[in-house]
């Protein structure tokens, strides 16, 4: 696999990052308040995880690197 293909899966995943950061603070009203805190953590470690990405390609085993954060997006920010 080229290790470019990990810009632009920072990218979607920036872009998505920010999308649901922005649903958390403007639309998301949950009835227990802390849904509002975990959905803020979850949108923290995607946008973290987002800005190591970017460095994948340049790293000795950029698809091990980018797996292991992608899978880590999915792991802690998605569920």
């Amino acid at each position: 696999m080229d290790p470019q293909i990990w810009h632009k899966v920072a990218a979607i995943s920036g872009v998505a990052a920010l999308g649901l950061g922005t649903y958390g603070a403007h639309v998301f009203k949950p009835q227990n308040p802390t849904y509002k805190e975990v959905w803020h953590t979850a949108s923290l470690y995607h946008l973290v995880h987002t800005a190591a990405l970017v460095a994948a390609p340049v790293t000795k085993h950029p698809n091990i690197f980018g797996g292991l954060l992608t899978g880590g997006i999915i792991a802690f920010s998605g569920t």
